[in-house]
């Protein structure tokens, strides 16, 4: 049994979202493989993308059933979203929630392909050219005085072109961001630029350059973040420290 959402502007492509779940396994290119696969399918002369996350923990499958939406559909909602406030993101075609028992067993994200670069994939251009450079910082400042806090803002998730001799940019892999109702405050925008690199050398020329675009205390912004890296590099040992003594057990 699954459930599913079709953006009604792609309303063509609602029997290839009905049956991607069957048919994920068997069809598609593969893009990535690791703890969640994506695959690119051609489909009625538009490549598609599809994102199958992996199958969660029992509690989280509880969850997903009945208190909250899955990855998938926040990451389509999301998506949406994220066109109402002008920022750029692979346009949402449709999520899929497929179950067991009526629980919550899996979820499938359906989006259109982009072939943009990630800035990771660039990063010794990106330092190097100040216009860019500076450009990639506007833009995350855009993001928070628009409310948007990406979940996992690395360099991966990224994606950049020129167009008119401008730097443009697109955000990927957004289901697990928050929006604000207005901007972002201080300590949201510093704490979420934390999350783009623990690259304290990296991070500093970024957090710097955007404190001076928006005003503040360059050192004060840097120091704030640094606090913020090591407080979660604490709770990442700690965590590595806990899994080895009692290993995860997946249902």
């Amino acid at each position: 049994m699954s459930e599913f959402i079709v953006n009604p502007l792609y309303s063509r492509y609602r029997s290839f979202v009905e049956s991607i779940a069957e048919d994920f396994s068997t069809n598609g290119e593969m893009i990535y493989n690791k703890r969640n696969v994506v695959k690119s399918f051609d489909e009625d002369g538009m490549r598609l993308v599809v994102k199958r996350y992996k199958v969660p923990l029992f509690v989280q499958r509880v969850a997903y059933t009945w208190f909250r939406p899955s990855k998938a559909k926040r990451a389509y909602v999301f998506g949406l979203r994220l066109q109402e406030l002008g920022i750029n993101t692979p346009e949402p075609v449709g999520c899929v929630e497929k179950k067991r028992c009526g629980f919550f067993r899996q979820g499938y994200f359906i989006s259109t392909y982009t072939e943009h670069d990630s800035l990771k994939d660039h990063r010794d251009e990106l330092l190097a050219e100040p216009i860019f450079f500076d450009s990639y910082v506007r833009f995350l400042i855009e993001m928070h005085e628009k409310g948007f806090l990406h979940g996992d803002q690395n360099l991966s998730n990224i994606l950049f072109w020129t167009e008119d001799g401008d730097y443009r940019f697109e955000v990927i892999d957004i289901n697990r961001s928050h929006f604000s109702d207005g901007p972002a405050s201080r300590s949201q925008c510093l704490s979420n630029l934390m999350r783009i690199t623990r690259d304290r050398s990296l991070s500093g020329k970024i957090v710097g350059r955007y404190a001076e675009i928006r005003g503040w205390d360059v050192d004060e912004s840097i120091a704030y973040v640094n606090k913020q890296i090591d407080k979660y590099e604490r709770k990442r040992r700690i965590r590595r420290f806990y899994h080895k003594i009692f290993p995860k057990k997946h249902s």
